[in-house]
């Protein structure tokens, strides 16, 4: 596919573009990521699963009150021990003439067999502290979650914003290779006319058409460049057809902060401290958990028979009272319980110290290249002149006859050069300032960015 053809295919993408978003800001293009991406709504179900979670524990230290039904089948016998003075009092009658006879024991056989139906009730009112732990770990559980989700997001935004501003540098870079073609093939015709007249030699005008082909093959390069840089933004946003993006490569010429106000900035906004402070007071409720299997459980209960028709003399209609219930030899260590959450706290805590340290030198990283970019952009500007003044007088002084087409092209050759490189610097400015603001946890700074007045366009 040539150049030509090329700018065409992106013309017709664009026709198929809604006539609402005939031009894709950076901003559109994220609101359809988040919207389509399915990473988004796995981060957003596990939030609501780890919140849904907290909810439900909130009830723990209410009360529980089960309906239990059941059959019965079985039965009890009974033995009553008779007193000796009724034994007497029978003797004493046989003395008399009444013959009785009283066993020493007596029996009675109880059918438990029947429906069932209890109402049973427990409240904890102390348990040392171990359902208050667990109810709130979960809610800094839920806190992680949200932590890991924000996470996602500034990583995503900054990671869309290199394909974003790909394309755009890919497009641009197209366009530079297929103007110098055309300025090639513009050679080639006006070499072919002087060699006509005898003012440059056959030798001259073959060297214009190597420089030709040669930007040809540049600009077909550029073109499979461009064409990939599309398709993998098209894949993110899950789209068929990709239209102009109207957010254009910039720099920025004004005040981008310090490091150490950027450092202090992602100390405060950064989800993955958040995420690690989530996790510390996890690992905090658990010691205290721990702690609480040591402490004696108070509770109170309940119970009353729905169905009394089969009950049995000795089992009650209704009971309820408190009870206190103290483990006096537990099957497992409960002192290494509190070891291992101690445990699990240190870890936790180091973790804690290890992600702050990658996160200053991660900003200290992006908050250098990003002034790094802004001054290699500076320097391509004069480059940039010298290269399109040189070209000039070159093409002059070949009409003329006093430059070779060698000069032309190696002309020709620097100011292209010269304007990839300051779109590339650019390029390196847009994403190190992306990712500036992704370590920092600042994203929607980096939008707000785009509206500055200080914004230099680089097309």
């Amino acid at each position: 596919m040539s150049a030509g053809r090329f700018l065409l295919t992106a013309a017709a993408g664009f026709a198929l573009w809604p006539a609402a978003q005939a031009a894709m800001t950076f901003d559109d293009a994220r609101a359809i990521y988040r919207e389509k991406s399915a990473l988004f709504r796995v981060d957003a179900a596990e939030v609501e699963r780890a919140r849904a979670t907290a909810e439900s524990a909130k009830a723990l230290s209410g009360p529980r009150v089960d309906l239990i039904a059941m059959h019965v089948e079985g039965k009890k016998e009974i033995e009553i021990d008779v007193p000796e003075k009724i034994q007497s009092a029978g003797q004493l009658l046989g003395h008399a003439g009444m013959p009785v006879s009283i066993p020493s024991t007596y029996g009675i056989n109880y059918d438990l067999g029947g429906p069932r139906a209890v109402l049973q009730a427990t409240w904890p009112l102390y348990t040392g502290g171990r359902i208050s732990a667990q109810q709130d770990a979960l809610a800094h559980k839920v806190r992680e979650a949200q932590a890991l989700q924000s996470e996602r997001v500034e990583e995503k935004d900054a990671e869309l914003a290199q394909r974003y501003w790909g394309v755009q540098l890919a497009r641009s870079v197209a366009q530079l290779r297929e103007s110098r073609l055309a300025d090639e093939e513009a050679q080639v015709v006006r070499a072919k006319r002087f060699e006509a007249k005898g003012l440059i030699s056959k030798l001259e005008r073959m060297s214009v058409e190597v420089s030709r082909d040669t930007a040809k093959r540049e600009a077909t390069a550029a073109e499979t460049s461009a064409r990939v840089a599309e398709t993998e933004l098209m894949a993110e946003l899950r789209e068929k057809t990709l239209p102009e993006l109207s957010t254009p490569l910039f720099v920025l010429t004004g005040d981008l902060g310090t490091l150490s106000g950027w450092q202090k900035k992602a100390r405060l906004n950064s989800p993955l401290l958040r995420k690690t402070d989530a996790q510390i007071q996890q690992a905090q409720e658990g010691v205290r958990a721990a702690k609480g299997n040591f402490h004696p459980q108070v509770f109170a209960f309940g119970m009353k028979n729905l169905v009394k028709h089969y009950l049995t003399p000795v089992e009650p209609d209704w009971m309820a009272g408190i009870g206190v219930k103290f483990t006096l030899w537990d099957n497992k260590d409960r002192m290494s319980d509190i070891s291992a959450a101690k445990a699990l706290v240190t870890k936790a805590t180091a973790a804690r110290e290890e992600t702050d340290n990658k996160l200053m030198s991660a900003v200290e990283v992006a908050f250098l290249r990003t002034t790094e970019a802004r001054e290699e952009y500076d320097l391509t500007v004069s480059t940039v002149a010298l290269a399109a003044e040189n070209l000039r007088l070159r093409e002059k002084s070949f009409s003329e006859g006093l430059s070779t087409a060698l000069d032309v092209r190696e002309a020709r050759t620097q100011l292209t050069g010269a304007e990839i490189a300051q779109r590339a610097a650019a390029y390196k400015f847009v994403v190190s300032w992306a990712m500036l603001h992704a370590s920092s946890g600042a994203m929607p700074e980096f939008s707000d960015s785009l509206k500055r007045a200080d914004l230099r366009a680089v097309k």
